[in-house]
């Protein structure tokens, strides 16, 4: 499972009818776009590329490879509870072949929107609702830079594994904020990059550990309050998940392919015990997500 499928936009890495691929309107600002922005453009465009599309996120799946999606499903189910989705609008920030907008429609009955600065990102994402049968608008734009309509117009916002490339994380969150109505709900996910998947990433994959800010669950919630919001609450997820690791973009292919099956049997291991209760529970410094939930003050 790469770390994309699973919702962020990195390391290992989810319809409308087609739509031009960016309108007068939605075309990005790249002045705004590109203050602080460790990863850019150019990256992600390279990135999608090179991938198949993920399917839509299935949280009754089993196997080994839904540990994390339903670790993740936990924490939506749990940031929605007791609020009445159906019918609301959320979008997806950084939706770029994300398998979390059909999820969002089918398990809480959400009117789902995705913005992403790529067109390559928005086209995918298109596909993938087509394919599942699911109708949202995608808008190939800038976060900074929002289609007037999308200002205040929406209940729930989704960034996963966005805000962390952003220098300026409050400044990315009340970019953010932007686009929500007043009581409305942010679920922001980051890898915890401060921990132990940090630390193997500055070896076996710098260059992607240097697109990133690292930051603790601390100054994630900090950051989230400097954008002017509530916090609910925010946690680390999960104890550990070796196959963030990186492995994959280490050293000639003779040593890459035996380290991603090592990497992929300790993580099937690792989860199997998590499932037991035999591992420790999330921690800053082993656990590879961080969560925050926050509502714009009204």
């Amino acid at each position: 499972m790469s770390w994309t499928e699973v919702g962020n936009r990195d390391l290992f890495r989810v319809a409308s009818a087609p739509q031009a691929a960016c309108s007068r309107e939605d075309v990005m600002s790249d002045v705004v776009s590109s203050a602080g922005d460790k990863a850019g453009k150019e990256h992600w465009s390279q990135v999608w590329s090179k991938r198949s599309l993920p399917k839509p996120v299935d949280p009754r799946a089993r196997g080994p490879r839904q540990y994390v999606l339903q670790a993740f499903h936990r924490q939506f189910v749990r940031a929605f509870e007791g609020r009445d989705t159906k019918g609301q609008r959320l979008l997806e920030i950084g939706c770029g072949r994300s398998a979390w907008l059909p999820y969002l429609a089918r398990e809480f009955g959400f009117q789902i929107s995705g913005l992403d600065y790529t067109e390559i990102g928005c086209e995918q994402e298109r596909e993938i609702l087509a394919r599942a049968g699911i109708s949202g608008e995608i808008v190939c734009a800038d976060l900074f830079d929002p289609p007037e309509r999308f200002v205040g117009a929406f209940d729930a916002v989704v960034s996963l594994g966005v805000v962390e490339h952003f220098q300026d994380t409050a400044g990315c969150l009340r970019a953010c904020t932007r686009y929500l109505r007043p009581g409305g709900r942010i679920i922001t996910e980051i890898p915890n990059m401060c921990g132990l998947v940090g630390w193997v990433a500055k070896v076996t994959n710098r260059p992607n550990y240097d697109v990133h800010v690292p930051l603790t669950r601390e100054e994630l919630v900090q950051a989230h309050r400097e954008a002017g919001l509530d916090v609910l609450w925010s946690e680390y997820v999960l104890p550990m998940d070796v196959s963030l690791f990186g492995v994959g973009g280490i050293g000639p292919r003779w040593l890459r392919l035996p380290a991603v099956g090592a990497a992929s049997a300790v993580a099937a291991a690792v989860w199997a015990l998590d499932a037991r209760g035999l591992v420790p529970a999330p921690n800053p410094a082993t656990s590879p997500y961080i969560f925050c939930v926050a509502e714009k003050k009204t």
